[in-house]
């Protein structure tokens, strides 16, 4: 079982720890991301694009194991970064449910292709956090036999596209 919804209040004591110690903000920094690399919590994907959706259906929605271009096409789109969160748990210390949902909201991620990202604007879907889909680890995501039933599931359906234009970044495309 993976306890990718996880959130340990190990991880908040530390955070507390570094926080309270006399390192420079910088190193602290530095501490946080370490201790955090590959945590599914991290560039947690919340939407795909269409051309990413579309770029699966071609591979009857089945994993790229080899090393194809297709591969190369793919990036999990951030709209804060990590350090920007880190600057913001730095500032001021946070209680621990604050700390958390401060995570959750920052690390917010679109699956998208690079080409979409150049054009600044791509239409995509939301894929639902209860089902732990496309989960971060150390380098990339996962992309296993349960990402590829839930995009055949959804291909079932009649897909209703969200436009994103990567101007509005800062905003909550949740929300738009």
């Amino acid at each position: 079982m993976r306890f990718w919804n996880y959130k340990s209040e190990q991880f908040y004591d530390l955070y507390v720890k570094i926080y309270d110690s006399n390192f420079p903000l910088e190193k602290k920094k530095v501490i946080l991301k370490a201790l955090f690399s590959g945590e599914y919590c991290l560039l947690r994907i919340t939407s795909i694009s269409k051309l990413c959706y579309e770029e699966y259906k071609k591979n009857n929605f089945k994993k790229v194991t080899k090393f194809k271009r297709a591969n190369k096409k793919f990036l999990r789109y951030q709209f804060i970064s990590f350090t920007e969160t880190l600057t913001e748990l730095l500032e001021k210390k946070v209680p621990i449910k604050d700390f958390w949902k401060m995570i959750d909201e920052n690390e917010k991620t679109h699956l998208i292709t690079r080409g979409e990202k150049d054009k600044g604007e791509y239409s995509y879907i939301n894929i639902p956090i209860e089902g732990g889909y496309f989960l971060n680890k150390t380098v990339s995501f996962e992309y296993s036999k349960k990402e590829e039933l839930y995009l055949k599931y959804i291909s079932n359906q009649r897909i209703r596209w969200k436009k994103m234009k990567l101007e509005t970044a800062k905003k909550d495309p949740e929300t738009d």
